[in-house]
């Protein structure tokens, strides 16, 4: 009896130190270096902070912003950092979101994350990129052609860039996705980082069936090129991307800009009353459409197109699956979320979430996560 009663103890306590694992940092970047981040897509207030000792930067974001400044989702912040902390909880290969504040910047309060990319070093590719760069006659800003962007033109893009091993990133990505209903994995919310400082292995050169014919000295000279200028053609050229790709060292990129999920549109008042009717949840959480769309063009539901994926994508579908529910634990998501904005000091009060959007999040978070376990 009393070597239960330890364990139970012990393991209580390995719970809770998890738990803190799963909170996000405060950081006060009002005397931080701040630039403005011109270059970025989308409609979410977005600026360069760098550390003051150390140089590193760091994107500081808050929430969507209307043509007119009007801030639409004032909580957009909160689940960018909500989903990150539960996607790390759950296995994902995640991009880690903290708050921060700067007393200077209209929006005092949003997310900060650590830029995945290094000046000289390496670069990040989006998924744009790629696809236009597979096929030339794509025009995402197009309506029509925004039906185009479906799993099978993403796989195809992949497997012509030789990265058909990344088709199981793009699963994962879907599958995360899913559990906290994230609607708009567009284009540019997804990449591939290169590597330019590490040497090219000498097995890639030799090995490599497309440069069979180019002289290791030229190699060595487009390579030193493309570090010192980060480019050498137009960024959808076909040729620049396969060059990269077959001579330079890549990763995936982790999952980042997952804001659009765990109802951030909704108002407080409409909260309150899914809260205490599952009915309203559930009718919700079905509603929710992939950005990135079925075979047949249209948008659907995540559990759906994880359906069909699953039909000739069984394994990696069902490895994901299982992964994260072995890792589910109902009390560490309901941790995570209702003390997400513990570190905000007291004077800062006013920008946490308030109770019954944390129980909204739990809820639908909890509700997804059980369908996408009954996919198996």
């Amino acid at each position: 009896m009393k070597i239960s009663l330890i364990f139970e103890y012990l393991t209580n306590c390995s719970l809770k130190i998890k738990m803190i694992n799963y909170r996000p940092t405060f950081t006060d970047i009002t005397e931080w270096n701040i630039s403005v981040h011109q270059s970025t897509g989308g409609t979410r207030s977005k600026s360069i902070a760098s550390e003051p000792h150390t140089g590193i930067q760091y994107f500081f974001k808050g929430s969507k912003e209307t043509d007119t400044g009007e801030i639409r989702y004032p909580t957009e912040f909160w689940s960018e950092i909500v989903a990150s902390k539960i996607g790390v909880f759950l296995g994902f290969n995640m991009l880690d979101y903290n708050i921060a504040y700067n007393e200077k910047h209209r929006q005092k309060i949003g997310c900060l994350s650590q830029s995945m990319i290094v000046s000289g070093e390496n670069k990040l590719t989006e998924g744009l990129n790629y696809l236009v760069g597979f096929d030339g006659s794509y025009r995402p800003e197009s309506g029509e052609h925004k039906k185009r962007y479906n799993f099978e033109f993403i796989a195809a893009t992949l497997e012509h860039f030789s990265m058909g091993k990344y088709v199981a990133n793009i699963i994962e990505i879907i599958i995360f996705d899913s559990i906290v209903g994230n609607s708009d994995r567009h284009q540019e919310n997804w990449g591939i980082i290169t590597n330019f400082k590490s040497q090219v292995a000498e097995e890639q050169i030799e090995k490599g069936k497309i440069w069979e014919r180019l002289s290791r000295k030229m190699l060595k000279f487009i390579t030193s090129t493309v570090i010192a200028t980060n480019k050498i053609k137009p960024r959808f050229d076909p040729s620049t991307l396969r060059l990269e790709a077959g001579i330079l060292p890549h990763d995936f990129a982790p999952i980042y800009d997952s804001g659009c999920c765990l109802g951030r549109e909704i108002l407080d008042e409409k909260v309150q009353l899914m809260i205490k009717n599952d009915q309203m949840i559930a009718a919700y959480v079905r509603k929710g459409l992939s950005e990135i769309h079925h075979s047949d063009f249209t948008k659907k539901n995540h559990f759906d197109l994880i359906k069909y994926i699953k039909t000739n994508h069984s394994e990696y579908v069902l490895s994901i699956i299982q992964r994260t529910q072995g890792k589910y634990v109902p009390e560490m998501i309901s941790d995570i979320i209702h003390n997400i904005d513990l570190e905000l000091p007291p004077s800062l009060d006013e920008y946490k979430l308030v109770d019954h959007r944390k129980e909204l999040m739990v809820k639908l978070v909890t509700l997804r996560l059980e369908s996408l376990f009954n996919i198996i």
